[in-house]
């Protein structure tokens, strides 16, 4: 046995932008350095591959734009690769610490294992420190997979010997347990890794199609027991003990810190941080905190916030600033060239923002009516086209405006975004200013004046959302 194997770890990617930078800082942390990353690519309507282009680290890039899905691009990966160990880091997951590669060598070098397996952490997908499950493993015999445990996939860790088994295209989400069976029903030496591997982040295909996943499932362990719907109850069943685990397996490491979210920065004056290459400005309100805080895709170290509604003066004790402060604070500066505009159809919109930046090119975007999914969906073409060093202003509801501004910083390398929804409306003179009375405690009665539907209907599903995610802890950093 060399003295120092090599390690190779295979990570698949598509559209995997705001976290796949996460990922690929930690593989680069790690602090064994015979290792190796093989990407493999698939087609991304985001910034994904100006990212891996970029990372000088990646031994070696792939583009697969054939396989059916994800497993076939893991084949690719694993075929690969030249190490003498193989892992896999899906894009969006971080490892545990930095020394997870260094320990999973040292148990080879020590064994000879021709499959290791530990445990994984599952967190919230906007923010680690909010811990959703542990997979915690354990010793065991091959028999107990016949009451349905199985260790966590991506913490599997097998020799180059292995290589040649592979994942069945014939699933779209369930193969991985199918090839996790086909390992283990080998007589081949099997290691416990008495640690946590990796940090997973929630919002995977399993998570999603949950009905599809279950027939899958069901159909893998006919292929592989007699007693297959007890195989199934039991695989479920073994599941609810993985909530009961508390934030005590997230340690507070520097290395941890790494992929913190950037807890909320306030400002006041927009002007003072345009001079950023990435940035997001914001309003801190209910809305925000029921709709956006652990919803929205992006990065939140580049978010700023301004202080807005009740909200940030009871938890942040914070003096409100109303958007059309922030919106008339904008001036024309050498920060940018260019403004967009994304908004509804109206006339009094466009005409103010061109008056207020005469000397800039002024470019306009309509969105359509409908979800934030289907905003997104059609406008993306449009958003590749913004020119660097521009402005973009968005004046849509919460949190529509949010999801767009997610999907410019997710798509263009720099960007400069204002989510400032209605009040381009008092602005523009197309809506009257409430009192000064009324703007200071009433102004979110006052706006019910206008699309009154709608707003009352925002406003109960804000409270709604914002009392049932405190009560389950999501919003601990408010």
């Amino acid at each position: 046995m060399k003295k120092n194997p090599k390690i190779s770890i295979v990570t698949i990617v598509k559209n995997g932008m705001p976290y796949l930078e996460d990922t690929l800082k930690s593989f680069n942390l790690q602090k064994y350095k015979n290792k190796e990353l093989i990407v493999v690519y698939s087609n991304s309507y985001d910034k994904t591959y100006k990212i891996l282009q970029s990372c000088k680290f990646i031994s070696k890039l792939i583009i697969d734009n054939s396989s059916r899905n994800l497993y076939g691009s893991l084949n690719i990966g694993i075929k690969n690769t030249t190490g003498e160990i193989i892992g896999l880091l899906h894009a969006e997951d971080i490892y545990y610490s930095d020394k997870i590669l260094s320990k999973v060598v040292t148990k080879y070098k020590k064994t000879n294992f021709k499959v290791a397996y530990g445990s994984v952490v599952i967190v919230s997908k906007h923010n680690i420190r909010k811990i959703i499950r542990v997979w915690k493993s354990k010793l065991v015999n091959k028999n107990q997979f016949k009451y349905g445990w199985m260790p966590p996939h991506t913490s599997l860790f097998i020799s180059k010997d292995l290589k040649k088994i592979k994942y069945s295209k014939n699933y779209q989400i369930s193969s991985d347990y199918d090839y996790v069976l086909k390992i283990f029903k080998r007589n081949i030496k099997t290691e416990y890794l008495n640690f946590i591997v990796t940090i997973m982040r929630t919002g995977g295909l399993s998570s999603k199609k949950i009905f599809s996943k279950t027939i899958e499932d069901l159909n893998i362990t006919k292929n592989n027991f007699d007693y297959y719907l007890f195989v199934y109850f039991f695989k479920i069943f073994r599941k609810i003990n993985q909530f009961y685990y508390y934030n005590k397996f997230i340690n507070s490491s520097n290395y941890i810190k790494n992929f913190y979210q950037s807890k909320y920065n306030f400002f006041e004056d927009p002007n003072t941080i345009l001079n950023r290459k990435k940035i997001i400005l914001s309003a801190y309100n209910m809305s925000y905190l029921s709709f956006v805080h652990n919803k929205v895709n992006f990065n939140k170290r580049n978010i700023f916030l301004w202080p807005d509604g009740v909200s940030s003066q009871i938890f942040k004790n914070r003096n409100k600033i109303s958007g059309r402060k922030i919106l008339s604070f904008l001036k024309s500066s050498n920060n940018f060239e260019n403004v967009y505009l994304i908004s509804k159809k109206e006339k009094f919109f466009l005409n103010y923002i061109k008056n207020k930046f005469k000397d800039k090119k002024i470019y306009f975007m309509e969105t359509p009516f409908g979800s934030s999914d289907y905003i997104v969906k059609k406008l993306r073409k449009k958003i590749k086209k913004i020119k660097s060093k521009s402005l973009v202003i968005l004046a849509l509801p919460t949190p529509k405006q949010e999801y767009v501004a997610a999907e410019i910083s997710n798509i263009l390398e720099n960007y400069k975004v204002v989510c400032i929804g209605g009040a381009i409306n008092y602005n523009s003179n197309l809506i009257k200013v409430p009192p000064k009375i009324i703007e200071t405690y009433f102004e979110s009665l006052w706006r019910l004046r206008e699309d009154t539907f709608r707003r009352l209907n925002r406003l109960f599903f804000s409270i709604l959302m914002f009392i049932k995610r405190k009560i389950f802890i999501e919003l601990s950093d408010i």
